[in-house]
């Protein structure tokens, strides 16, 4: 009887016990395992850093910093690649995540932390890309107001002024495209200076261009259409310019550009392919024709020293041409095909000189090392040319129109007209049936 009240009084107290140990098990196991994830540094202790990833990307990638003992207050942490601050985005006491700034460039990784600098061993490879944004305007409308209310219809064609305003010359021929306009983006603000519902003069604007002191602005209409005026001017009056008078009443003019060495002004005329220079007395003077095909001229340029003009032609022509010029004597030496097949042949092949193909080349640029771009419209695509002729694509998908951002090559245009580099050395495009205006930089 005992034995067995022992036993049952023994049994009857090991229960509780194994309970009690079973549990105490339990939350000792509980307490370990919910202190190793703890993040917080030993503040007794000094920072140390180990490694970062990755080691290399472009702009706006994330580099995660690892080490222990890291503050985690992200205002007194900084941290620099090249020499050139990240953005500091967190940190839990043994990593540090930062993005890399636009054009770091390549170097040291540094850790800063309450003005203690830490180095690590690797430095940081930056690789720099080509990335299109859109810099203006979102639907077709034609609406002024600040950057972010403006709209437009359809940009064809852009030129910056000294003081950085960017004028852009609209598309348009009646009521039910919106009509041509002049408008000009500066200062966070975009406003219209001429719109051809108000005028007679004028019913599709086609190009422009400014006198070398920039007090003049030649503007070229296509007056197929109701306007009375071939080329125009406008005289600059403050800010702005103004008091627009026909200079001549010729038909079809489209181009035209200002020779920045001589200030001659110069003008394209869309049928024949005739290149003719404005005269004092408001005249042409035929000067000689880019082929006998009847090229469309589209856009003509001078190189910066004045001695060289380029010419995009589009039907019978798909080509880039490129005509010497003296300054001394102004006369034009034999014109010659750069890029292109000098034909009414289409494609979008890249390659050199003949080889090379576009669709309705339009407005061209040159960047500081003599590298020619041209907007090939319906190619929907931007094109690089060498001054060799080699021919490339630098931003768009030749051949695919749309309307993306991103990476130069896979971002997509619809329809781009004009293009100009920007006084920040970015390339802006008229994306014209995407009403917007596009920014391509490299960073």
């Amino acid at each position: 009887m005992k034995i067995l009240f022992f036993y049952k009084s023994l049994h009857a107290k090991v229960i509780p016990i194994g309970v009690v140990m079973c549990c105490l098990m339990a939350f000792a196991g509980c307490s370990k395992e919910t202190e190793s994830d703890m993040s917080y540094p030993e503040k007794s202790g000094s920072a140390q850093i180990t490694q970062y990833t990755p080691i290399s990307g472009g702009s706006s990638t994330e580099l995660s910093l690892y080490g222990s003992n890291f503050e985690t207050d992200i205002e007194k942490i900084k941290v620099t690649i090249n020499d050139k601050e990240a953005s500091v985005l967190s940190s839990n006491g043994r990593i540090i995540t930062a993005k890399v700034s636009q054009n770091a460039g390549s170097g040291k990784v540094k850790l800063i932390i309450d003005g203690k600098e830490y180095v690590y061993n690797h430095d940081f490879q930056y690789d720099f890309q080509t990335v299109v944004y859109t810099y203006l305007g979102s639907t077709k409308d034609d609406v002024d107001g600040t950057f972010e209310q403006a709209k437009l219809s359809g940009p064809r064609y852009l030129r910056w002024t000294n003081d950085n305003a960017l004028y852009i010359v609209e598309e348009g021929a009646s009521s039910s495209d919106n009509f041509a306009a002049l408008r000009v983006a500066a200062n966070n603000s975009v406003t219209t200076l001429l719109n051809a519902a108000k005028s007679t003069l004028y019913e599709r604007l086609r190009a422009f261009d400014f006198s070398t002191d920039q007090t003049v602005l030649y503007l070229t209409n296509d007056n197929n259409g109701a306007g009375t005026m071939g080329l125009g001017q406008m005289t600059k009056s403050g800010a702005l310019y103004g008091d627009l008078t026909a200079v001549s009443g010729n038909g079809g003019l489209t181009a035209v550009a200002t020779n920045p060495v001589t200030n001659e002004t110069f003008v394209g005329t869309y049928s024949g392919g005739r290149i003719s220079r404005l005269k004092a007395d408001g005249s042409l003077e035929e000067l000689f024709r880019v082929n006998t095909k009847n090229v469309n001229i589209m856009d003509i340029i001078f190189s910066k020293d004045g001695q060289t003009m380029f010419i995009s032609g589009a039907y019978n022509a798909h080509s880039i041409y490129r005509v010497p010029y003296s300054t001394a004597d102004k006369s034009f030496g034999p014109v010659e095909v750069l890029a292109g097949p000098n034909a009414n042949t289409t494609g979008n092949e890249i390659g050199t000189r003949d080889a090379a193909r576009f669709n309705t080349p339009a407005q061209m640029d040159i960047d500081t090392e003599g590298n020619l771009y041209v907007a090939d419209r319906k190619n929907h695509c931007i094109r690089k040319i060498t001054p060799d002729g080699m021919v490339t694509t630098y931003a768009g998908v030749a051949g695919t129109s749309g309307m993306q951002n991103g990476n130069a090559l896979t971002a997509k245009f619809y329809d781009p007209e004009g293009l100009k580099f920007g006084p920040d050395g970015a390339l802006y495009v008229a994306d014209t049936w995407n009403h917007i205006i596009r920014k391509i930089v490299v960073e």
